[in-house]
């Protein structure tokens, strides 16, 4: 925040300035220790005790009713005081079941009392639920406290047994709370209560350095002089004698600040507590001491019109105006689109009657330029009742949720993303000329002169092969379908050659359709829409959540493609609930306020009433139309309908593959979008196909496809990848229970008292009706629904549309509710028998909730008697602590793009993609739309093919080094660590990524030793050669050899000559003919020489072939 904004900000304390009645309140507190504040508005109050505990110069403890109130008293409190602690308490919403669950979140709660403590100012704020966590006593805190400092004498082997005699826990990478790691003379440890977790180097036994690391990338991002940390003394079942958090407290200078006592559900022992304490209550029921009452922020309902004229009313009055928004982009969108107006303004002379006195050509001096913009989010704007303050909020003037700054990642999984993707010994890989085989570790053998690693592969009858690392490249891990076993290939055999080059040929056929479609769109001529206007921007800012940068791109990209001269035709692919159906609905309001219709083809009738609903509720402040046809409308009502279509009047129209009847006319259509194209039969494909060729199309799926294919699709097909989760969404509440009536009672009755709906989803169709007569001993007055595949099409979407219609309060359900059905209203789900369920399933039916601005949960049922198996339960815990949408769940997402791909090129495809694996079906994919682009298309992609000419490539060069390279056992202790490390290493295209590895391995390892320098100086060398057609370089005794491609004419003709001219200036290089092959031979001083003399190699060539 600039100190602009923080002088603004310290103004609004003048509020409480020379007010008679703030001061008479201060003295009758420092009289009674006790007093009552009414307010209206949340932000105020942080205002209020913010100025309150700088005047009684005393701490705050806030209580109020749940955590995400908590999260809004912090983003509060942080916006108002520059120079006081903001210490949340709660660090789940799950609170005392959290700490229950897992002890070690007990550590948050000792971390923040000691800070706390510690702090001269400070505002603390907690739950009823943490007042009454057991806590330990504060001398046992007290003996486990560990301190330690760079530079501290510490005997290196006694320190790590001491710490696992306390409740650490020795793994090979740390990722949760306990967890401890050793490499050589390196300590990672992750404390009870920290944020991130700790590198602790030694040399010997003396502390070299302290740095915190991030969890997912494991790399430091913070030093450390010295810092304190606690023993595992959280788990409740070992305190002996637990104590609340009150023992913490010192009553001398702290003050509890009750938020709304009437909402929150406090103990009859912790009320006594309370009255020990000076305290002031917020908005009680009986008469207050003191009012806080201001102007709300008004409803603008998204019009920037009414929010320029509010704010040249209080300009004329004179008001500090202060306007935040949730970020940097979303504050200079608004600055943007309040000048926009102006611009407007300035050509319509009818509405400058507005503004009477002010010239509107010097607006934007007189005020815009008072305003302070910050990108520090409140929750509630206000004006102040003399119109001396006012804050307004970027997200209540387009009615939007709030983001929460928050002060941590409440992320923290129990499996990191690390360990959801290591190699383990026994996982098949693929070898892109071999076959598939399983990964059988890493072997140092002899090679020449000198030690190298390798990767041990078996195959079929146990054969083994030696991978050499120069190959590294052609192996990766096996991806395919969940629960696929691939067979393992037979070494020598001709059998998977053939299967490649089958496939690969189907592969081209396939691709060869999509290039001659593009090939037909290009050349089409369709509707140029203009640019964005006023509305268009003024619409897009009242999207109720924040953009991903994802759904801003895509957003983009299909907006740039309706002005281009050519039809659009562009893929949306996203996951569940990542904002696809906006980036539809913006494309169609643009159509509609362009004078052009757009239509909106679904599969299902129930998706069609959703959609209807949905673009309904969007557009319901502008001039637009919008209908449905669909078989819930009666003949007439269709009737009806096809004639406002034929004569222009509905804008935007909605239905199912009726829409594509021969009856069906429109007066101009311009878009159209088509949601899951796969799921509709032949004849409407083929219909489809003709009409995409001269009219804009925009195409979406819930089935995500990688990036990579995306890449390779490139000039084939416009695809668009939303992978990014919503960030504002509240995150779905999720907890893995067993069968308990009670449990399943509680949470029926919360959904259903705040007249939300529920799924119920089970594994087996031939139980849902058992399993719905037992809820309904549960919850007696609930209505429930039963739906499952094995129903026709006409029974199910009729019981879908009674639960959208709120018919039914439950619907016990198969997963067959797993895609495509987006019910704002459902916010529980419970998933039966969840061990069951793939990650990928458990992941897409989690994302059903959670799709409105209210607080969803789901719960993972699994058997009282089951003994779930390591992997299921790391499973379910992986959902259970990734809360939020798309949080590193890797494994799930690979599996969804699998599908994705048999989506986007039909089902046979997803059997290639079992044959050959996901990543080499990728490269075959590449290779072939390359070689098309290449040969069959070459003039439709020549400007495309030229931009795109490098030098020859070769990925799997191979160095001949003289000297050990590789990573000593005892430097990397992991395997499968030392696999990923060699694997990132042969992937790396450029310097600059060798020297960040570097770094990364010596931060995460300790200094390198001499075989570790050895590999790191190869792989220099290797990047360097990668774009110059080398096929080897041999180093021996500083002599370098290169070896020429053999037979290889377009390389002698375009590249070589320039090679000659360049070595052609060194006397000390010579041409060596070694039988066919040619080799170019130097000898260097050091490695150092090498390096630089490829360098300047390379560079010579690139610039002289480019």
């Amino acid at each position: 925040m600039n100190p602009k904004s923080k002088e603004t900000i310290n103004k609004f304390f003048n509020y409480f300035d020379n007010n008679n009645k703030y001061n008479n309140l201060i003295k009758l507190f420092k009289k009674t220790k006790n007093i009552s504040v009414l307010s209206n508005n949340n932000s105020i109050k942080s205002l209020f005790l913010t100025a309150f505990a700088k005047d009684i110069n005393s701490k705050l403890l806030i209580i109020t009713k749940n955590y995400f109130e908590q999260q809004n008293w912090v983003d509060d409190l942080n916006f108002f005081s520059n120079d006081i602690d903001i210490i949340p308490i709660s660090q789940s919403p799950k609170g005392k079941k959290e700490y229950l669950k897992n002890p070690e979140a007990l550590g948050w709660i000792v971390q923040g009392l000691e800070t706390f403590s510690s702090s001269d100012k400070a505002i603390m704020i907690a739950t009823p639920e943490e007042l009454t966590t057991p806590l330990p006593n504060k001398l046992r805190v007290e003996d486990s406290r560990i301190s330690i400092a760079k530079g501290q004498k510490l005997n290196f082997d006694q320190f790590v047994q001491e710490l696992l005699l306390n409740g650490f826990s020795r793994t090979d990478f740390v990722a949760s709370e306990g967890d401890i790691a050793l490499r050589g003379g390196i300590i990672d440890i992750f404390p009870f209560g920290k944020n991130n977790p700790l590198r602790l180097e030694f040399f010997g036994d003396e502390i070299e350095s302290i740095r915190e690391f991030e969890i997912i990338s494991q790399r430091s991002i913070k030093e450390h002089s010295e810092i304190t940390f606690f023993n595992n003394i959280f788990n409740i079942s070992t305190i002996n004698t637990p104590v609340s958090i009150f023992e913490y407290l010192q009553k001398s200078d702290l003050i509890l600040v009750i938020d709304e006592p009437e909402m929150l559900e406090i103990e009859p022992e912790i009320e006594e507590k309370i009255k020990e304490f000076p305290t002031i209550f917020i908005n009680p029921l009986e008469k207050a001491d003191f009012e806080i009452l201001v102007e709300k922020q008004p409803s603008f309902e998204g019009s920037i019109k009414e929010f320029t004229k509010k704010l040249l009313e209080l300009e004329e009055l004179g008001t500090n105006i202060i306007i935040t928004a949730d970020n940097q982009d979303y504050l200079i969108r608004l600055q943007n689109l309040v000048q926009n107006y102006f611009d407007q303004l300035s050509n319509q002379q009818e509405d400058n009657s507005t503004f009477s006195s002010i010239k509107i050509d010097n607006i934007q001096k007189q005020f815009i330029s008072k305003i302070q913009w910050i990108d520090n989010p409140i929750s509630n704007g206000f004006i102040t009742k003399n119109y001396k303050y006012a804050i307004f909020t970027e997200h209540q003037i387009f009615e939007r949720l709030k983001r929460f700054a928050g002060n941590r990642n409440n992320d923290k999984p129990s499996l990191s993303l690390k360990e959801l993707e290591t190699l383990n010994i026994g996982d098949y890989i693929v070898h892109s000329d071999k076959g598939i085989a399983e990964f059988d570790g890493i072997q140092t053998i002899k090679i020449g002169n000198s030690m190298q690693d390798c990767i041990r592969l078996k195959f079929q009858d146990d054969d083994i092969l030696y991978l050499n690392l120069n190959y590294i490249n052609k192996i990766d891990r096996y991806y395919s379908s969940e629960g696929i076993v691939p067979k393992l290939s037979k070494l020598g055999s001709p059998d998977w050659d053939r299967r490649k080059q089958r496939l690969k040929k189907k592969i081209k056929d396939l691709s060869r359709d999509l290039i001659s479609l593009y090939a037909k769109r290009k050349s089409s001529v369709g509707h140029q829409f203009p640019a964005d206007n006023l509305w268009q921007k003024e619409f897009e800012a009242s999207f109720m959540f924040e953009d991903t940068i994802d759904q801003s791109k895509t957003s983009e990209e299909v907006k740039q493609d309706m002005s281009s001269k050519s039809p659009m035709d562009r893929l949306v692919c996203g996951d569940v609930g990542f904002g696809k159906t906006e980036i539809a609905i913006r494309a169609a309001f643009k159509a509609a306020i362009n004078g052009k219709q757009a239509a909106v083809l679904v599969p299902t009738t129930i998706l069609a009433q959703q959609h209807y609903m949905t673009f309904q509720d969007r557009m319901n402040k502008y001039p637009i139309v919008v209908e449905v046809l669909s078989r819930f409308k009666s003949k007439k009502e269709q009737e009806e309908v096809l004639k406002q279509l034929k004569d222009g009047k509905i804008d935007i129209i909605i239905g199912t593959h009726r829409l594509l009847s021969n009856d069906v006319q429109f007066k101009d259509l311009g878009l159209l979008i088509i949601d899951e194209e796969h799921r509709f039969g032949v004849a409407a494909k083929e219909k489809l196909r003709k009409m995409r060729e001269n009219i804009d199309t925009l195409t979406m799926t819930a089935t995500p496809i990688p990036r990579t294919l995306n890449f390779s699709l490139l000039g084939v097909r416009d695809i668009s990848v939303i992978e990014t989760p919503p960030p504002n969404r509240l995150p779905v509440y999720t907890e893995i229970i067993n069968w308990d009536k009670s449990a399943i009672r509680d949470a029926f009755t919360k959904e259903l008292s705040r007249h939300g709906q529920i799924f119920f989803v089970s594994d087996k169709v031939y139980d849902l009706e058992l399993i719905t007569q037992e809820l309904r001993t549960i919850i007696p007055n609930a209505r429930f629904g039963i739906a499952h595949g094995q129903m026709n099409t006409a029974h199910l979407e009729k019981i879908m549309e009674e639960f959208l219609e709120r018919k039914y309060d439950v619907l016990v359900t198969t997963k067959i509710i797993e895609s495509g059905l987006d019910i704002p209203n459902a916010n529980t789900i419970f998933i039966n028998r969840a061990q069951n369920f793939g990650l990928a399933e458990l992941y897409q039916l989690r994302g059903r909730v959670g799709r409105s601005n209210k607080q969803a949960y789901c719960y993972l049922i699994v058997p009282n008697d089951h003994k779930l198996p390591e992997r299921s339960l790391k499973r379910l815990q992986a959902l259970e602590e990734f809360t939020d949408l798309g949080s590193g769940l890797k494994l799930a997402m690979r599996d969804m793009e699998l599908r994705g791909v048999g989506n986007l090129f039909g089902a046979e495809q997803s059997g290639y993609i079992s044959d050959l694996g996901y990543e080499l079906y990728s490269r075959v994919l590449d290779e072939a739309v390359q070689e098309l682009k290449e040969e069959e298309f070459s003039e439709l992609f020549a400007e495309q093919n030229h931009s795109q000419k490098k030098l020859l490539k070769n990925d799997n060069i191979e160095i001949d080094y003289d000297q050990n390279a590789f990573f000593p056992n005892d430097y990397v202790p992991s395997e499968t660590e030392r696999y990923a490390f060699y694997k990132r290493l042969y992937q790396a295209k450029t310097p600059q990524e060798i020297n960040d590895l570097e770094n990364e391995a010596i931060d995460r390892f300790g200094k390198l030793p001499i075989e570790a320098e050895n590999l790191f100086f190869i792989i220099r060398m290797r990047v360097l050669a990668l774009e110059t057609g080398f096929l080897k370089l041999q180093i021996k005794s500083n002599t370098l050899t290169i070896e020429l491609p053999e037979n290889n004419s377009e390389y002698y003709q375009e590249i070589f000559p320039t090679l000659i001219d360049y070595v052609s200036m060194f006397d000390d290089i010579q041409f060596v003919q070694n039988k066919n092959k040619l080799n170019l031979v130097s000898k260097f001083q050091d490695n150092q020489e090498m390096l630089e003399f490829l360098w300047k190699l390379k560079k010579n060539l690139t610039e002289n072939f480019t």
